[in-house]
């Protein structure tokens, strides 16, 4: 990474830092309103008015456009939502109204209906709204999360790849409720215009190089181009904002450049992301789902904010649905992309999504649960002492019964909607539980090394037996003595990335990624190697857990066939020493009959002489 790439890291991370600390001092300070919203290309065109505000009460309506070529910068800086106003904040400007028609035709910069609203808390009606929600704001913390993944990949992988994807995230922060003194402010405003002008390349170049750093055919001319194309983005963008701040109006084609050049950039990088994925070797493939998903998170709240600025797609934008999907996306985003780019090799999202599914249901029935009571406690019951005893017992059975609810819903999400690897699991647990009665070293191996392939479809399976010297050989090839330690230690199974010399042998790489061991009684008799899935995804925990489990029963059926073999050697050797007793019974009865031959001959004088 070049020096002035370093630099603009830095620069950008810092203004991002600074935007993220003054939006969160807001989440501190009641918000109050004038009760309007804007739209940016259409002559500051009123899109919405708030009932009982300040606003409503001053006649202003939908359609209404607001003049701020007479207002002062103050007014200009609070009036067009560039900062949040202060509760009894002023703010002055004119209005050309379609319910004044003196005032509708009158040219900007010429003195109209003049306007001056005073700042209000929100009303009961604009507290609902989902942009004003104190979990909304506070899900938007999460942008101290996408600086802090974004500076730990930068300094993990220093690359261009991780120097696009840094710029992306920090300018994805998505703060725009800040405020700063009115000099200030013009600097932050231009620096937040800057960044977010950076986001939307850093996204192309990432794209454009992902996974491998390396950008190849069209991608090598798009990872060229994305500086040069995206600054072109920069021209509307601080003069939409200069001729605003300073002028009070801006060309339509400004605000329609910014607008058009951010989409055409996300656009670009997404699509470039996805063809990508299409060409992708299978066992990269699950680390491109997640930085997908992730991205795609961060495009919801990224298209919003700009969409918002757009009177065609303002009303969709500003939906209460989209806002609260966007925002929780936004605030899972940085930790999906992490996790794609900083390990190795990834779960199935399927596994995420499943585990999400258990505890949303369990989370959901507990509050359901509790919910029911407080509303049969105001409706139905009239003693508050009842209520707090029903309250005090169902807590009490939740807890008692808490483990079990969670094993029921877990197991109804996998029959339901993961049947695949419940099916996989069932085999395996039948497999583990007949293998202790196994009768051959082959019935062991072949359920230890054929099953789990062909349940879980994964790539590769080895077996390393212990020899004589105390090493585990696979056909005369050794397996490396750390991961024998680990496994001994552990006594469960473990990730060979996570080994440290793992990486500078044959286990790196698309081979096994998971080591299992095989423990006859308190010895470690073998040791078990599986790679990942067919398609890339890496063995999750449930599936490790399983895998554990076929190998723990097959340490048992090697100790039954130990048992069987000595228990054998025994009978053998018992019957030998039976016969070698009754042979030598037999003898030493030959052996007198012939004693007392040889004292008869003696007594008759034919003896030896």
């Amino acid at each position: 990474m070049k020096r002035w790439e370093r630099s603009v890291a830095v620069i950008a991370a810092l203004v991002a830092l600074a935007l993220n600390v003054a939006a969160s001092v807001e989440l501190f300070i009641p918000p109050s309103t004038f009760g309007y919203s804007l739209v940016y290309t259409d002559g500051y065109r009123v899109a919405s008015v708030d009932p009982q505000t300040a606003a409503s009460r001053a006649g202003i309506v939908v359609g209404d456009r607001l003049d701020f070529t007479q207002s002062s910068l103050h007014d200009r800086i609070i009036g067009l939502e560039y900062q949040p106003p202060r509760l009894g904040e002023r703010v002055s400007f004119d209005v050309r109204s379609t319910s004044h028609p003196s005032t509708k035709f009158i040219p900007s910069g010429v003195e109209g209906l003049r306007v001056t609203l005073v700042a209000r808390p929100l009303t009961a009606a604009e507290s609902k709204q989902a942009v004003f929600s104190p979990l909304g704001s506070f899900l938007r913390l999460a942008g101290f999360a996408y600086i802090v993944v974004a500076l730990v990949i930068l300094l993990r992988r220093p690359n261009r790849m991780t120097w696009g994807l840094f710029l992306y995230l920090v300018s994805a922060t998505d703060v725009t409720l800040y405020r700063f003194p009115e000099r200030l402010f013009i600097i932050a405003e231009f620096a937040s215009d800057l960044l977010g002008v950076l986001g939307p390349i850093g996204l192309v170049i990432f794209a454009a190089r992902f996974p491998d750093d390396r950008a190849e055919g069209w991608r090598a001319w798009l990872d060229r181009l994305a500086i040069p194309v995206g600054g072109l983005f920069v021209i509307p963008n601080l003069a939409w904002d200069a001729t605003s701040l300073f002028m009070g109006s801006s060309p339509v084609w400004m605000s329609y450049g910014s607008i058009l050049a951010a989409l055409t950039l996300i656009s670009v990088a997404g699509a470039t992301l996805v063809a990508a994925y299409l060409k992708v070797d299978p066992r990269k493939r699950q680390r491109f789902v997640w930085v997908i998903a992730g991205v795609s998170f961060t495009l919801l709240s990224y298209v919003t904010s700009w969409t918002r600025y757009w009177s065609a797609t303002y009303t969709f934008a500003t939906a209460d649905v989209l806002v609260w999907c966007a925002t929780v996306l936004y605030a899972l985003a940085p930790f999906a992309i992490a996790y794609a780019v900083v390990r190795q090799r990834v779960f199935d999202i399927s596994f995420i999504i499943s585990r999400a599914l258990v505890y949303t249901i369990l989370t959901g029935a507990i509050f359901a649960t509790f919910a029911f009571i407080e509303w049969l406690a105001g409706r139905v019951i009239e003693h508050s002492g009842v209520a707090i005893v029903l309250v005090a017992v169902t807590a009490i059975g939740v807890a008692f019964s808490l483990q079990a609810v969670h094993e029921r819903i877990e197991a109804f999400v996998e029959r339901a909607l993961f049947r695949r690897r419940h099916l996989a699991e069932v085999r395996l647990a039948a497999v583990a539980a007949g293998l202790p009665f196994a009768e051959t070293v082959g019935t062991i191996e072949s359920a230890v090394l054929r099953e789990p392939v062909e349940a879980y479809s994964l790539s590769c399976a080895e077996l390393y037996k212990r020899d004589d010297s105390g090493g585990y050989l696979r056909n005369g090839n050794a397996l490396d003595p750390m991961v024998s330690l680990r496994l001994q230690g552990a006594r469960r199974s473990v990730r060979l990335h996570e080994l440290e010399r793992s990486n500078s042998t044959d286990l790196a790489g698309n081979g096994p990624v998971i080591a299992v061991p095989v423990f006859v009684q308190e010895r470690l008799h073998a040791i078990a190697l599986y790679g990942a899935h067919t398609n890339g995804e890496d063995i999750d925990p449930d599936e490790a857990e399983s895998l554990e489990a076929v190998c723990n029963a097959a340490g048992i059926a090697y100790d039954h066939l130990d048992a069987l073999r000595t228990s054998r050697e025994l009978a053998r050797w018992r019957k030998l020493a039976e016969r070698q007793a009754v042979e030598l019974a037999a003898l030493r009865e030959r052996a007198a009959l012939l004693g007392e031959h040889l004292a008869g001959d003696d007594g008759h004088g034919d003896g030896p002489v």
